[in-house]
């Protein structure tokens, strides 16, 4: 796409036939379906690599912080091995009691869950036992979270129908929150809002608020299902059915089954979702094989040959392979996206030419940031939702980046096709959306790209947070500092010229508004954690600046969108980068004026 696209006629198309893809994964076309990623025949997204003998009944397995090496429980030897994966050799066993499942790295040293005594224990960074370091969680303590969020993982009781927070610091359970009957392992949304936890008895998911520790909802999704993983984009929840022998698609806002996927091995076990999401492998406990789904067809596109009884996989620090541990085989397989190079290969260096053909230049996007005003514009003469859409209609953005979290804009957007109105609350609750954006996708071509980092318990929290703090005598005096602070802020905001979008377009207005938000940054960050203002502004830049690496070198105009607190951050992020042009607002509010 380069800038020749700034001269289309209003309502013209990229390309309808691709405003629908991939329904079943919860990914949902938008105007001009620039963003849906790799297209066209697959091929064989992966290859066998290595196949490494380790020991009896391998299940969890954790990699160095280089990764170059493996832990794996091995439940049946009661041991840790300790991989060398260049080497293919097991170089070290630990002792870890009767049938280990899994392990974390806590501190310097490593917790590891005990199945059959129902218990945690931690190790040395050398693998020894500490002393006294043993914490009772309930029957049957299977395999922690993938990740950690702030300091926490989490693991399930299988037995014991709880999922337990545990502080990565010191290895102690801390909390727990009751699940549904015999829970599998959770998966934990990046901010710590979310662990959806699979309930193999019940056929159910539990949806579990842990921040506010309440559980929002409990879905339906299919006979046994003992394992899934979240998506790199939050957007959904991919399930694995044991009983049924497919996967099931969640939204991840809604709790809303969106799709399925039929067709696996016997007894597909546990999902996992490496690199930018295209491809979900899940293995087939059942049998011998891994399955490999592409998520943007929802298709089975691969079957791969692994080992006896696959039992966990886990995804590889470089974010592209994925490793198998293979419980009756006795082995831990890598498998590697076949477009990787193999060993010997040379890639080119950056800029050099490949096969003799030069590169072709890249053109610098152009990026526009308007601070939103909200229910502001539907007051406001001076910055009116119509100025708004005169707004838009000048920059003719190839690419609007909305406050719209991604895992709601699905829904908004089905729902403005199928019926002109939007019910989804957290979209409908900005008028810039509602009354400009929506109207103007039927007028101009543009794509959105969702980018929010909000979540409602992240929301919820933070309220009840900041009520408490407000009304606590001990605290008195650090709250009158902060209302000091947003008393200061509102005074330099009103010396300016209010509501005027010339004014909110400057440098000053932000200096103004970080008035009160820096010294909220310092009382209450480090207690909001992913509802702090350094915090969420950290969420939003991580999702635009993924859209732009995305899009990076195409010569395309960006909008971007956001309440006009956001912007500063925002400005000082964009004016780091040399592939943009960032553009002023001043010139687009002159050709109003002169029109």
């Amino acid at each position: 796409m380069t800038n020749h696209l700034r001269g289309r006629p209003p309502g013209s198309s990229l390309g309808a036939a691709c405003r629908v893809v991939a329904v079943a994964a919860g990914i949902v076309a938008m105007p001009g379906c620039r963003d849906t990623g790799p297209s066209g025949e697959t091929g064989e997204p992966f290859r066998v690599g290595a196949a490494i003998e380790v020991g009896a009944a391998p299940h969890g397995i954790r990699f160095s912080a280089d990764g170059d090496t493996a832990y794996v429980a091995l439940s049946g030897d009661g041991q840790i091995a300790v991989v060398d994966l260049a080497a293919g050799t097991v170089v070290a066993r630990w002792e870890a009691g009767d049938a280990p499942l899994d392990l974390v790295r806590v501190g310097d040293g490593w917790l590891v869950s005990r199945f059959r005594d129902s218990t945690l224990i931690k190790l040395d960074p050398h693998g020894a036992v500490v002393p006294g370091a043993v914490w009772s969680v309930g029957s049957g303590p299977s395999l922690f979270s993938p990740g950690e969020v702030r300091g926490e993982t989490w693991i399930t009781t299988e037995f014991a129908d709880r999922l337990w927070v545990v502080d990565t610091e010191s290895g102690v359970p801390v909390l727990s929150h009751a699940t549904g009957a015999r829970p599998y392992p959770a998966d934990v949304m990046w901010d710590g809002s979310h662990a959806f936890v699979p309930n193999l008895d019940a056929g159910t998911v539990s949806v579990v608020d842990l921040l506010n520790m309440e559980t929002d909802a409990t879905v339906e999704v299919c006979p046994g299902p003992p394992g899934g993983a979240l998506t790199p984009d939050q957007v959904t929840y991919v399930v694995a059915c044991g009983g049924s022998d497919e996967l099931v698609f969640v939204n991840t806002a809604s709790f809303a089954v969106t799709g399925r996927v039929p067709g696996l091995g016997p007894r597909p076990f546990s999902v996992v979702v490496p690199g930018d999401g295209r491809f979900a492998l899940v293995n087939n406990a059942g049998g011998s094989t891994v399955s490999v789904v592409d998520l943007e067809s929802g298709a089975v596109v691969q079957t791969l040959e692994v080992g006896e009884q696959p039992i966990v996989v886990r995804a590889h620090p470089d974010g592209e392979r994925v490793f198998v541990a293979n419980e009756i085989s006795g082995t831990l397989v890598e498998l590697i996206p076949a477009a990787r190079e193999t060993a010997g290969d040379v890639a080119p260096a950056s800029g050099e030419a490949a096969a003799g053909v030069p590169d072709a230049p890249l053109v610098p996007n152009e990026v526009v940031v308007l601070g939103m005003i909200h229910g502001g514009h539907n007051t406001s003469e001076a910055f009116s939702l119509e100025v708004v859409r005169d707004l838009v209609r000048g920059i003719a953005p190839d690419y609007w980046l909305t406050e719209i979290p991604p895992n709601r804009w699905g829904r908004a957007w089905a729902e403005y096709q199928a019926t002109g109105s939007v019910e989804e609350p957290r979209v409908r609750r900005f008028p810039e959306y509602m009354d400009a954006l929506f109207p103007l996708t039927s007028e101009l071509d543009f794509q959105v790209i969702p980018t929010a980092g909000w979540t409602e318990p992240m929301s919820d929290f933070r309220a009840a947070y900041l009520d408490a703090y407000s009304r606590d005598p001990a605290r008195a005096a650090s709250w009158a500092e902060y209302q000091a602070a947003a008393a200061a802020s509102a005074e330099a905001l009103a010396a300016g010229a209010g509501d005027d979008p010339r004014w909110i377009h400057t440098d000053a207005y932000d200096e103004a508004y970080d008035i009160r938000m820096q010294v909220y940054a310092r009382l209450f960050d480090a207690d909001l954690g992913p509802g702090g203002w350094d915090a969420i502004n950290a969420s939003h830049w991580a999702n635009i600046e993924r859209a732009l690496d995305r899009h990076r070198g195409e010569g395309a105009r960006f909008l971007l969108t956001y309440g006009a607190g956001h912007k500063g951050p925002f400005l000082r992020e964009l004016r780091r980068r040399d592939d943009i042009v960032l553009m002023e607002v001043a010139p687009f509010l002159d050709r109003l004026e002169g029109r």
